[in-house]
């Protein structure tokens, strides 16, 4: 009998001791975005309201814009575009706008 209790107090005092051991072992999570995660872009279409056709500057990409034809580019967020050429109202290097995420799925009408 005195074993029987023995036994049973040994494998209490062990579950008790080993469950916060385990549970410490598999609270490291590791940053699986890090090592998984896709750069984020921002699509946004821009779209020519003038009369002419108007030259921007995403980035460092050069895009034509044709009179009243919508282009749509995919870009990263903090990305700036400007006038590449200027026009009758703007000077070139102009800002049109910075992309963020929250102009993900805009529609820029340039005049």
């Amino acid at each position: 009998m005195k074993y029987r209790n023995l036994l049973a107090v040994t494998v209490v005092a062990s579950s008790l001791l080993a469950s916060p051991v385990s549970y410490a072992a598999t609270a490291v999570h590791s940053p699986v975005n890090a090592m998984f995660g896709k750069t984020k872009t921002v699509k946004l279409t821009l779209l020519n309201d003038s009369n002419s056709p108007v030259e921007v500057k995403a980035g460092e990409e050069v895009v034509k814009l044709d009179a009243g034809k919508p282009v749509t580019l995919n870009l990263q967020p903090g990305t700036r575009v400007v006038y590449h050429s200027a026009t009758e109202t703007q000077q070139a290097g102009s800002l049109i706008a910075e992309v963020s995420t929250s102009l993900n799925g805009a529609t820029i009408h340039i005049k």
